[in-house]
């Protein structure tokens, strides 16, 4: 049903926005995507090396001793090679969320451009601005609630499933096919909160309001919505698998099309949300 119109997504009314926009965000990707390349290479380096160090430790220790496994412990806290991989795990961590966040600022300017030429037969580029504007500051407070929630929620799943663990070994088996089972709550989550951006653009609602706002609008039809989504993180997981023997131009081809996916993902949001709060009248019948 939406299939035509959202792989369209060079299509905007005002000429040259979505060429500017496609051309910014693929400047995000795979720009971030170069800058992160020295510190993923000394990543692997120092993983390898915290893999020796670690098999080192293990063959200077007599296992048999019960404080065997605390002296290893001790050990690899105190290795020069376990801060320096920390570190590039921060580093690295720090730079995917900005290159989320940059992402998410360009392409939510997109989805409010789409809305505008839904909305108007002569959309214009201040329509675009303006749109963006009212709701900018909105659709960031929301999203730093949202996501600091979900992160709280998960670490100190975590943390409470790990010291359960530690108290009853057994337990070990359930938490590992939790963790397996994290990337399907995250898919729920998304399903759910499938409308959470683009009630800004639309609506005047505030930040709070907005949680049981998008959470409504997604009821009844999430079936559907998850079936659609899905078809986006399929798209999603088979770039990320996507290889060539450069990997200059493997990182180029993958950002060009995860914005094409990105692209493709916000017109279908705005389809579903006018379907869903759009209410289309039947032409009178004739004679």
């Amino acid at each position: 049903m939406y299939f035509r119109k959202m792989i369209k997504f060079h299509d905007l009314k005002v000429k040259a926005v979505p060429q500017v926009l496609f051309v910014l965000l693929l400047a995000i990707s795979f720009g971030i995507r170069i800058a992160a390349r020295p510190i993923v290479i000394d990543y692997s380096i120092y993983l390898q090396q915290m893999a020796n160090t670690y098999s080192e430790i293990m063959s200077s220790q007599d296992l048999r001793d019960p404080s065997a496994m605390l002296k290893i412990a001790q050990s690899l806290q105190e290795s020069a090679v376990l801060q320096n991989l920390l570190s590039a795990s921060l580093k690295i961590i720090g730079i995917f969320i900005l290159q989320r966040i940059l992402l998410m600022l360009v392409s939510y300017f997109y989805l409010g451009a789409y809305l505008c030429d839904h909305e108007s037969e002569n959309s214009s580029l201040s329509c675009y601005i303006g749109k963006y504007k009212k709701a900018l500051t909105r659709f960031v407070g929301f999203n730093l609630i949202f996501y600091s929630a979900i992160i709280f929620i998960l670490f100190a799943g975590l943390f409470i499933l790990s010291f359960a663990a530690v108290l009853v070994p057994v337990l070990i088996l359930p938490i590992m096919l939790i963790s397996y089972l994290l990337p399907a709550g995250w898919f729920i989550l998304q399903v759910i909160f499938i409308f959470k951006d683009i009630t800004f653009l639309d609506t005047g609602v505030t930040i709070w309001r907005n949680f049981k706002l998008s959470t409504r609008l997604s009821a009844g039809n999430r079936l559907i919505i998850g079936v659609n989504i899905f078809f986006i993180s399929f798209l999603n997981v088979m770039i990320g698998m996507f290889t060539v023997e450069s990997q200059l131009i493997s990182m180029f081809i993958i950002s060009f099309l995860e914005v094409i996916i990105i692209l493709v993902r916000q017109r279908l949001v705005a389809l579903m949300y006018l379907s869903r709060t759009r209410r289309v009248i039947a032409p009178p019948a004739e004679g």
